[in-house]
Protein backbone atom coordinates (compact mmCIF):
# COMPACT_ATOMS: atom_id res chain seq x y z
CA UNK A 1 0.00 0.00 0.00
CA UNK A 2 2.79 2.42 0.92
CA UNK A 3 4.46 1.92 -2.47
CA UNK A 4 1.27 2.84 -4.34
CA UNK A 5 0.81 5.94 -2.16
CA UNK A 6 4.36 7.06 -2.95
CA UNK A 7 3.85 6.48 -6.68
CA UNK A 8 0.71 8.62 -6.68
CA UNK A 9 2.37 11.33 -4.58
CA UNK A 10 5.36 11.49 -6.91
CA UNK A 11 3.12 12.64 -9.80
CA UNK A 12 2.41 15.92 -8.00
CA UNK A 13 5.84 16.54 -6.48
CA UNK A 14 6.76 19.68 -8.43
CA UNK A 15 3.34 21.35 -8.25
CA UNK A 16 2.68 20.80 -4.54
CA UNK A 17 6.25 21.53 -3.43
CA UNK A 18 6.05 24.87 -5.24
CA UNK A 19 2.61 25.60 -3.79
CA UNK A 20 3.77 24.92 -0.22
CA UNK A 21 7.10 26.67 -0.69
CA UNK A 22 9.12 23.57 0.24
CA UNK A 23 11.83 21.66 -1.57
CA UNK A 24 11.00 18.56 -3.59
CA UNK A 25 13.32 16.67 -1.23
CA UNK A 26 11.19 17.70 1.76
CA UNK A 27 8.02 16.77 -0.14
CA UNK A 28 9.42 13.28 -0.81
CA UNK A 29 10.54 12.90 2.81
CA UNK A 30 7.08 13.89 4.05
CA UNK A 31 5.53 11.38 1.65
CA UNK A 32 7.74 8.57 2.97
CA UNK A 33 6.90 9.43 6.59
CA UNK A 34 3.15 9.61 5.92
CA UNK A 35 2.98 6.50 3.71
CA UNK A 36 2.59 3.97 6.60
CA UNK A 37 -0.48 5.91 7.81
CA UNK A 38 -2.21 6.04 4.41
CA UNK A 39 -5.24 3.82 3.74
CA UNK A 40 -6.81 3.77 0.25
CA UNK A 41 -10.41 4.95 -0.05
CA UNK A 42 -12.92 5.71 -2.77
CA UNK A 43 -16.33 7.40 -2.61
CA UNK A 44 -19.06 8.15 -5.10
CA UNK A 45 -20.26 11.59 -6.08
CA UNK A 46 -22.32 13.13 -3.29
CA UNK A 47 -20.77 11.14 -0.44
CA UNK A 48 -19.28 13.03 2.50
CA UNK A 49 -15.65 12.86 3.54
CA UNK A 50 -16.43 15.05 6.56
CA UNK A 51 -19.76 16.00 8.11
CA UNK A 52 -20.74 19.02 10.15
CA UNK A 53 -21.31 18.36 13.85
CA UNK A 54 -18.76 15.62 14.57
CA UNK A 55 -15.03 16.09 15.24
CA UNK A 56 -12.86 15.83 12.12
CA UNK A 57 -11.12 12.48 12.25
CA UNK A 58 -9.26 12.18 8.97
CA UNK A 59 -7.24 14.15 6.50
CA UNK A 60 -7.62 12.88 2.94
CA UNK A 61 -5.26 13.09 0.01
CA UNK A 62 -6.74 12.83 -3.49
CA UNK A 63 -5.20 11.30 -6.57
CA UNK A 64 -8.40 11.44 -8.64
CA UNK A 65 -11.62 13.43 -8.46
CA UNK A 66 -12.95 16.69 -7.02
CA UNK A 67 -14.02 17.43 -3.43
CA UNK A 68 -15.65 20.56 -2.07
CA UNK A 69 -15.40 22.18 1.37
CA UNK A 70 -18.08 24.49 2.71
CA UNK A 71 -20.52 25.28 5.50
CA UNK A 72 -24.20 26.00 6.11
CA UNK A 73 -25.30 29.46 7.22
CA UNK A 74 -27.84 30.01 10.02
CA UNK A 75 -30.45 30.70 7.36
CA UNK A 76 -29.74 27.34 5.73
CA UNK A 77 -27.77 28.54 2.72
CA UNK A 78 -24.82 26.48 1.55
CA UNK A 79 -21.52 28.34 1.09
CA UNK A 80 -18.59 26.82 -0.78
CA UNK A 81 -15.17 27.77 0.57
CA UNK A 82 -12.84 25.96 -1.81
CA UNK A 83 -12.30 22.91 -3.98
CA UNK A 84 -9.68 20.18 -3.91
CA UNK A 85 -8.72 17.95 -6.80
CA UNK A 86 -5.94 15.64 -7.99
CA UNK A 87 -2.86 15.94 -5.77
CA UNK A 88 -4.53 18.01 -3.03
CA UNK A 89 -4.87 17.34 0.67
CA UNK A 90 -8.51 17.51 1.75
CA UNK A 91 -9.75 18.68 5.13
CA UNK A 92 -10.89 21.95 6.67
CA UNK A 93 -7.78 23.06 8.53
CA UNK A 94 -9.73 24.87 11.25
CA UNK A 95 -11.82 21.76 11.90
CA UNK A 96 -8.71 19.61 12.19
CA UNK A 97 -7.39 22.01 14.83
CA UNK A 98 -10.76 21.94 16.65
CA UNK A 99 -10.60 18.15 16.67
CA UNK A 100 -7.58 18.28 18.97
CA UNK A 101 -10.00 19.52 21.64
CA UNK A 102 -12.70 17.09 20.49
CA UNK A 103 -14.79 19.98 19.16
CA UNK A 104 -17.25 19.31 16.33
CA UNK A 105 -16.54 20.33 12.74
CA UNK A 106 -18.37 23.37 11.40
CA UNK A 107 -17.52 22.57 7.76
CA UNK A 108 -18.43 19.72 5.45
CA UNK A 109 -16.33 18.06 2.77
CA UNK A 110 -18.26 16.35 -0.02
CA UNK A 111 -17.25 14.51 -3.19
CA UNK A 112 -18.30 16.53 -6.25
CA UNK A 113 -17.22 13.69 -8.53
CA UNK A 114 -16.23 10.12 -7.80
CA UNK A 115 -13.09 10.44 -5.66
CA UNK A 116 -10.13 8.15 -5.05
CA UNK A 117 -7.28 8.75 -2.66
CA UNK A 118 -5.86 7.95 0.75
CA UNK A 119 -7.22 8.52 4.24
CA UNK A 120 -4.89 9.34 7.15
CA UNK A 121 -5.96 9.44 10.78
CA UNK A 122 -5.48 13.03 11.96
CA UNK A 123 -4.41 12.07 15.51
CA UNK A 124 -1.67 9.83 14.08
CA UNK A 125 -0.55 12.53 11.65
CA UNK A 126 -0.48 15.11 14.47
CA UNK A 127 1.65 12.83 16.65
CA UNK A 128 4.06 12.36 13.76
CA UNK A 129 4.30 16.13 13.26
CA UNK A 130 5.14 16.55 16.95
CA UNK A 131 7.94 13.99 16.86
CA UNK A 132 9.62 14.94 13.57
CA UNK A 133 11.00 18.43 12.91
CA UNK A 134 11.27 17.87 9.15
CA UNK A 135 7.62 16.93 8.93
CA UNK A 136 6.78 20.02 11.00
CA UNK A 137 8.54 22.12 8.36
CA UNK A 138 6.35 20.52 5.70
CA UNK A 139 3.21 21.10 7.77
CA UNK A 140 4.22 24.75 8.28
CA UNK A 141 4.41 25.20 4.51
CA UNK A 142 0.97 23.64 4.07
CA UNK A 143 -0.49 25.76 6.90
CA UNK A 144 0.94 28.98 5.47
CA UNK A 145 -0.56 28.14 2.10
CA UNK A 146 -3.92 27.60 3.81
CA UNK A 147 -3.72 31.09 5.33
CA UNK A 148 -2.90 32.61 1.93
CA UNK A 149 -5.85 30.80 0.33
CA UNK A 150 -8.22 32.04 3.05
CA UNK A 151 -7.01 35.60 2.55
CA UNK A 152 -7.50 35.32 -1.21
CA UNK A 153 -11.04 34.13 -0.60
CA UNK A 154 -11.79 37.25 1.48
CA UNK A 155 -10.54 39.53 -1.29
CA UNK A 156 -12.49 37.51 -3.84
CA UNK A 157 -15.73 38.05 -1.90
CA UNK A 158 -15.27 41.81 -2.23
CA UNK A 159 -15.05 41.67 -6.05
CA UNK A 160 -17.96 42.04 -8.50
CA UNK A 161 -19.54 38.77 -9.62
CA UNK A 162 -17.82 38.75 -13.01
CA UNK A 163 -14.47 39.34 -11.31
CA UNK A 164 -15.16 36.45 -8.93
CA UNK A 165 -15.93 34.18 -11.87
CA UNK A 166 -12.72 35.20 -13.64
CA UNK A 167 -10.71 34.60 -10.46
CA UNK A 168 -12.33 31.17 -10.01
CA UNK A 169 -11.30 30.23 -13.53
CA UNK A 170 -7.72 31.36 -12.91
CA UNK A 171 -7.44 29.54 -9.58
CA UNK A 172 -9.14 26.34 -10.74
CA UNK A 173 -8.39 25.97 -14.46
CA UNK A 174 -10.57 23.33 -16.10
CA UNK A 175 -12.65 22.72 -12.97
CA UNK A 176 -15.74 24.46 -14.34
CA UNK A 177 -16.22 21.57 -16.78
CA UNK A 178 -16.01 18.94 -14.01
CA UNK A 179 -18.61 20.28 -11.56
CA UNK A 180 -22.14 21.63 -11.67
CA UNK A 181 -23.04 25.23 -12.43
CA UNK A 182 -24.96 25.34 -9.13
CA UNK A 183 -21.79 24.53 -7.18
CA UNK A 184 -19.79 27.21 -9.01
CA UNK A 185 -22.54 29.71 -8.09
CA UNK A 186 -22.26 28.62 -4.45
CA UNK A 187 -18.53 29.36 -4.52
CA UNK A 188 -19.12 32.77 -6.13
CA UNK A 189 -21.83 33.66 -3.61
CA UNK A 190 -24.51 34.20 -6.25
CA UNK A 191 -27.73 32.46 -7.24
CA UNK A 192 -27.75 29.81 -9.98
CA UNK A 193 -30.01 32.15 -11.98
CA UNK A 194 -27.45 34.95 -11.84
CA UNK A 195 -24.74 32.43 -12.71
CA UNK A 196 -26.68 31.58 -15.88
CA UNK A 197 -26.88 35.28 -16.70
CA UNK A 198 -23.10 35.67 -16.33
CA UNK A 199 -22.50 32.71 -18.61
CA UNK A 200 -24.85 34.14 -21.24
CA UNK A 201 -22.95 37.42 -21.08
CA UNK A 202 -19.69 35.49 -21.53
CA UNK A 203 -21.16 33.73 -24.55
CA UNK A 204 -22.27 36.98 -26.17
CA UNK A 205 -18.72 38.36 -25.87
CA UNK A 206 -17.17 35.34 -27.55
Amino acid sequence: MSTTFLEHRAKYREVIARRYGVTTELYDEASRLLAPLATPFSVRKGEYLQRIGTPAQYIHWLHAGVARTGFITESGNEVTLHFQSDGDAVGAHDDLLRAREDEPAINFVVAETAVQGYRLDWSEVSALYESNSRLRDYYLGAAQRSIIDQSRRLYLNASPAQGRLNAFRREYPGLEQRISQKVVASFLGITPQYMSQLLRQDGSKA
